[in-house]
């Protein structure tokens, strides 16, 4: 009986007398805008992953230089909060007797506003949050800038002009609203004011000055320009030769291990290493002067003068690139397939150079480029000091002194940049020197 009814109940249900909507729930399966965002993220990092894992050394270069990015960014927020703590704003004021000539005391409305001027001028007014936030702004290279590089302004011939404001605007050399602002609407109405401006990928801001005329005209990019060349040219020499040297005396430990040409090589070069560097550097800089009789003075000197810093760094350079060659030939000379090359009855010149010294090389050559930018940065500030070579160091020594932000946040930013590049281009030479490395990993 019960079979019979439901037959029936279904042999007379109309499905098309059925008044149905479904409308209503297909709102429910409709994708949202944020639902969709968030599927096309989730095929953007398998498709990321799918590819990093079929090029692992892009993927490994590109962490690295992810984290190195991070730590720039880092590094450079809390420097500029440690700068903006212990430089007040009246330091890029010009010296007080100046100051009074112009008719400008130590406070006031006119302090106040020839020291917004000032501010302005240098880029550090507003809050610290906001000149932090500007900073990065103008170090990012997809970003134009335009910047203020010169400024003209024509007075009339009028008894209302203010001689005061109109000196004042003169010696700042710059923003002129501030100023402006503090004279008479009629004043405001007949100057006129001719602003050039250019436009910028990377800006490092402009250098500290207490000077009345047109001060902080001078960009920190102009002054690593200029600096660039002395410290790179020094740097690369000294490393280059410290290579020359130092590989073949540590390839000469490595194969006579345990004997008396390992020991005199690898001592004497622990010993250098153990010396402090500025012992090393005044060293170097006293016999030069005392023995040799050449200046002391980088600029003034002659060949000789120039030379001698380079004798510095190799000294400071060549005993690591020793004892880092000593050991790499030495991992070499133990592993297995040179075992397995001698047992296959190779002699030992040809195991040596086209197996041993070729691995070897590559880890070798990798780190050259890191030395570079580790002596661009790093290992010539004792010398260029000793010496008064006008390189990077000189500016990072002379910026920390004037508790020049700009200065000292453009070197770091510069150094980790070139660290950064540094490290991509050791990557590449491990792909180009080592046919076992690739960029895919198939």
């Amino acid at each position: 009986m019960i079979k019979s009814k439901n037959k029936s109940t279904l042999k007379n249900f109309n499905l098309d007398a059925l008044d149905l909507d479904l409308n209503e729930e297909l709102i429910y399966a409709q994708p949202t805008f944020l639902r969709t965002v968030s599927y096309r993220l989730e095929e953007l990092k398998e498709e990321t992953s799918k590819y990093f894992r079929r090029h692992p050394l892009i993927g490994y270069s590109f962490k690295r230089i992810v984290y190195g990015l991070l730590t720039l960014i880092v590094s450079i927020a809390i420097v500029f909060f440690l700068v903006n703590f212990v430089t007040p704003d009246s330091s890029y004021l010009p010296d007080p007797q100046e100051m009074a000539k112009m008719g400008i005391g130590d406070s006031g409305a006119r302090y106040d506003a020839f020291l917004q001027t000032r501010l302005e001028l240098f880029g550090v007014s507003g809050s610290a949050i906001e000149r932090l936030l500007t900073y990065f702004k103008n170090i990012i290279p997809f970003i134009p800038k335009h910047i203020l590089v010169g400024q003209a302004v024509e007075f009339p011939e009028s008894s209302t002009t203010d001689a005061i404001i109109k000196n004042t605007i003169f010696y700042t050399g710059g923003q002129v609203d501030w100023i402006l602002r503090s004279g008479s609407q009629e004043l405001i109405d007949l100057v006129k004011v001719h602003a050039n401006y250019k436009t910028i990928w990377v800006y490092l801001g402009i250098v500290k000055s207490n000077s009345m005329g047109m001060p902080g005209s001078t960009e920190v990019t102009s002054l690593f320009a200029d600096a660039i060349p002395y410290s790179f040219g020094i740097g690369s020499i000294a490393v280059l030769v410290s290579y020359i040297i130092g590989i073949p005396l540590g390839i000469e430990a490595a194969k006579r291990k345990g004997k008396t040409a390992d020991g005199v090589i690898n001592g004497a070069s622990t010993f250098l290493l153990a010396i402090p560097s500025l012992v090393i550097v005044i060293a170097v800089y006293l016999t030069s002067i005392l023995v040799f009789g050449h200046s002391s003075i980088f600029s003034s000197g002659s060949f000789w003068t120039r030379f001698w810093p380079v004798v510095a760094l190799i000294i400071l350079m060549a005993p690591t690139t020793i004892i880092l060659t000593r050991r790499y030939v030495v991992d070499e000379m133990t592993a297995e397939y040179t075992k397995f090359a001698y047992a296959k009855g190779l002699g030992e010149s040809k195991v040596f150079y086209i197996h041993i010294f070729r691995n070897t090389g590559v880890r070798i050559l990798r780190e050259l480029p890191l030395d570079l930018a580790f002596t661009l940065f790093g290992a010539s500030i004792l010398t260029e000091s000793q010496w008064n070579i006008p390189g990077m160091s000189q500016l990072i020594i002379s910026g920390v002194n004037n508790r020049d932000s700009f200065v000292i946040l453009g070197f770091i930013t510069f150094a980790s940049l070139i660290k950064i590049a540094a490290t991509l281009i050791s990557d590449l030479f491990m792909v180009l020197m080592d046919p076992r490395v690739k960029l895919s990993g198939k």
